[in-house]
């Protein structure tokens, strides 16, 4: 080996060894510290992977089997109701027994029939009220997935069926009923299917159903108290209440109890009625004639003036102005109502209140349409009818002149809303003052609710108790088969759990052999070292002499 000086490959030699142990030292106490192997992918990068997939599969598991955990838990929850209910069917059977011996009197019957009934609204009030973290698992038909394992499709189905004393054969269920055929509980799908129209649903769960038919009153009363906002009275024949026109419609807002009117061929006269306001007042008004349109006042006296105030006059074209001179006539709504130029030739004129009445006219051809006008509901209130001509269709009797119709004219009204029920949150079918609705056999829906003796009424409990036992069985079943499924996910878990920690834990034993070992070289390289660092020394020795 050559003597040299400038480069000490002994001693570079030794620093690269110092260095390796040193990393080897460092990722011993690294593995120590954190009790892990695989502290980053360069450790070990393919058991990195390994052991990031195997702790899905242990999270995975690990909640699948805190599912199948809350699956027993709703069947549980499940067959509890159903034991419940099980019960009440069992004493409504000991009460049947007790009614079909000829030795009740007719007051026995009842108070039977009132437990019976009593232990029939408990059974549906369990079904509709029984939860499983907000879930009814007895109010309608259907099936609940509970995953079970931590990939797709790994699920297991329980069966949910609707229970209650129309799913079990004993709606209507009596030991004493009188009627040929019972009534039933009113259902909100039953009244779709009978015409009812569903409505809005409150805040407080309930929905509206209403059902219209042909109003056969015959009274003016009686029309009134059947009518609500948006319905409508068509009169054929002059009136005065809408000015003498040959036909209106008058439309009802139950809010005001008025009519507001559109009509055609008004009186110009009583069209001017509908835009002076009272006594004392003044009402402001647009006022369109030839496309331009102007904001005016219109007093009690039916005069007309500027928005400010100014007293305004009609032209020679019949126009509107503020300049007197040359123009003599006053702006009045009659003046305008038969607005004519210079020629004589009408104009037309559009006056609209504040108020929403609307009154066009075409100058002195007579010929004016008025909407938006209203009129008291009182003014029907007294109108009497002859004998119904047909559908909504009434002829006026004659002594209705003072009503503003003439006898001989007819009334048409629309369809009128007879009827309207509630379908309630718990399934419940009322009236306005909250009481049950029921339908008979004619179909004829009412707050009497029919009853009618149950043929067989033993075999129908026996049916019914059968279909409880099945359902209990089903749901026994399941709680095994996934009490099953929780003992095999934990097995899985632990094992998994073992297979990850062969592969991703530190072996204390052999980092603790290996961490000692680096100490020991660590301490020996440092001495070494120090002895390559004295090699260059020896080469002076022969430039000694």
């Amino acid at each position: 080996m050559a003597q040299v000086i400038n480069t000490n490959s002994l001693s570079l030699i030794t620093q690269n060894n110092i260095n390796k142990n040193q990393s080897a030292l460092s990722s011993s106490i690294e593995r120590l510290s954190s009790g892990l192997r695989i502290n980053s992918a360069k450790d070990d990068a393919a058991g990195q992977a390994i052991a990031n997939r195997f702790t899905s599969n242990i999270k995975g598991l690990t909640q699948a089997a805190r599912n199948a955990n809350d699956g027993i838990s709703v069947a549980q929850t499940t067959e509890g109701a159903l034991s419940e209910i099980n019960n009440n069917l069992q004493r409504i059977r000991e009460l049947t027994v007790q009614a079909s011996t000829g030795t009740n009197s007719d007051s026995d019957l009842d108070s039977i029939q009132d437990e019976i009934k009593s232990r029939l609204d408990e059974i549906d009030r369990v079904s509709g009220q029984t939860q499983f973290n907000g879930v009814n698992v007895l109010a309608k038909d259907g099936s609940m997935k509970i995953q079970v394992g931590a990939n797709d499709g790994q699920t297991i189905t329980i069966d949910l069926k609707k229970i209650d004393s129309d799913t079990l054969g004993l709606s209507g269920f009596n030991v004493n009923g009188s009627a040929d055929k019972a009534s039933v509980a009113a259902t909100a799908d039953g009244m779709v299917k009978d015409g009812y129209i569903k409505g809005l649903t409150s805040s407080d769960g309930s929905t509206a159903y209403t059902k219209t038919t042909a109003n056969t009153a015959a009274k003016g009363s009686d029309i009134l108290a059947a009518l609500k906002t948006g319905d409508k009275i068509t009169a054929t024949g002059a009136n005065s209440l809408a000015d003498n026109a040959t036909s209106t419609t008058y439309t009802y807002n139950a809010t005001s109890n008025t009519f507001s009117y559109t009509a055609d061929g008004v009186n110009q006269t009583n069209a001017a009625a509908n835009l002076i306001p009272a006594a004392g007042k003044t009402t402001a008004a647009s006022v369109t004639i030839g496309g331009t349109a102007q904001n005016v006042n219109i007093d009690d006296s039916g005069n007309i003036t500027s928005s400010d105030g100014d007293q305004l006059y009609l032209d020679s074209t019949g126009n509107l102005t503020k300049n007197q001179a040359g123009n003599p006539n006053k702006a009045t709504v009659s003046g305008l109502l038969g607005n004519t130029d210079a020629k004589g030739t009408a104009v037309k004129t559009t006056i609209k209140t504040e108020a929403g009445v609307t009154v066009t006219a075409e100058g002195n051809t007579g010929t004016v349409k008025i909407e938006g006008a209203t009129v008291s509901a009182s003014a029907f209130t007294g109108i009497a009818y002859s004998a119904n001509t047909g559908g909504n269709t009434y002829a006026v009797a004659a002594n209705n002149t003072t009503n503003g119709f003439l006898a001989g004219d007819a009334l048409t009204q629309d369809a009128q809303t007879v009827s309207t029920y509630y379908s309630q949150a718990d399934g419940t079918v009322t009236n306005s003052a909250g009481k049950e609705i029921y339908k008979d056999a004619d179909g004829v829906y009412s707050t009497e609710n029919k009853t009618s003796k149950t043929s067989d009424p033993l075999a129908a409990l026996d049916d019914a108790i059968s279909s409880i036992d099945k359902f209990r069985s089903s749901l026994g079943a399941i709680q095994n088969r996934l009490d099953s499924a929780v003992t095999n996910l934990n097995n899985t878990t632990t094992n998994l759990s073992e297979a990850q920690s062969r592969i991703q834990d530190a072996d204390y034993a052999t980092e603790v052999s290996n961490m000692s070992k680096a100490q020991i070289i660590q301490q020996a390289g440092n001495s070494v070292l120090a002895k390559a660092n004295q090699v260059p020394q020896q080469v002076l020795s022969l430039l000694q002499g």
